[in-house]
């Protein structure tokens, strides 16, 4: 089996964002992409840091960015994202100045962590999708 280089691998992925926008009949700005697409595609075993960095650099000389997102993996435009909302750190310059002064109560904050109940409801993680069994009793619902 042909292990392909970073570039190829870029090259092929470019590929297959081509061919899903054709089938679209639209250009498309962004992707989902599973691991194991991305092996199957690259023919490899494993996904490294180090190979997926030389990938990305390819990918930006497209001007594409490969980013991994927890349980999958994305590809977005850079030009997309350049267009995005911008976080300016001068905007919360006093609370950084009480980090660094190590009198910032992190707590006030821990709302950031708990899940959006919107999203988790939709979540196959939060709520597994219930077993059919090959018996269905009468009325009932699925």
């Amino acid at each position: 089996m042909q292990k392909v280089d970073a570039r190829q691998a870029a090259l092929t992925l470019l590929y297959g964002i081509e061919e899903r926008g054709e089938r679209r009949r639209k250009e498309l700005s962004r992707a989902r992409l599973s691991q194991v697409t991305l092996k199957r595609m690259w023919s490899r075993e494993s996904l490294g840091e180090a190979w997926l960095a030389e990938v990305n650099d390819w990918l930006l000389s497209a001007g594409w960015t490969l980013f991994y997102a927890g349980t999958t993996f994305g590809i977005v435009k850079t030009s997309v994202v350049e267009d995005w909302p911008r976080i300016a750190s001068k905007r919360i310059q006093s609370m950084l100045d009480q980090v660094a002064a190590g009198q910032f109560n992190f707590g006030t904050l821990e709302r950031f962590f708990e899940l959006d109940r919107s999203i988790t409801a939709k979540s196959p993680i939060a709520s597994p999708k219930k077993r059919r069994t090959s018996k269905i009793s009468r009325g009932a619902k699925i």
